[in-house]
């Protein structure tokens, strides 16, 4: 396994818990990652890593493109819509296009009747080769 791919399995699985606990947090806020209209595409520009589990991802440090001032840098779940490939870009940071969706979470990750706000993007692309 090359070693950005091993850094990025290491990241990914530690991230893994914080993405639920930023979630829940943002959930109880109302200022969550997710806006108001849910069914609206945005695009999001943060770092790709990998995730807990098979095409699993997540995007870490996400700030919403456009928007002005010092917004809170959010870290959410993607799913990859039918014709997108995360993979190539693992590490990389990325500006990623879709719609925020509540799937009921896991049992084994969150306490039961929590939601986990999760993005199904439908377009990617590069912003830069490295995150940070």
């Amino acid at each position: 396994m090359n070693r950005n791919r091993l850094m990025a399995l290491m990241i990914g699985a530690m991230m893994s818990a914080a993405v639920l606990s930023a979630q829940q947090k943002s959930t109880a806020s109302g200022s969550g990652a997710a806006p108001a209209d849910a069914g609206k595409a945005v695009t999001y520009v943060g770092c790709l890593a990998l995730g807990s589990g098979t095409d699993a991802y997540i995007l870490t440090n996400a700030k919403e493109k456009g928007v002005k001032g010092n917004p809170p840098r959010l870290t959410f779940k993607l799913a990859p819509s039918e014709k997108i490939k995360l993979e190539p870009h693992v590490t990389h940071e990325v500006a990623v296009t879709g719609t925020f969706a509540d799937t009921p979470a896991a049992s084994s990750s969150t306490a039961a009747g929590e939601t986990v706000r999760t993005f199904t993007v439908t377009r990617v692309t590069s912003q830069a080769q490295s995150c940070g």
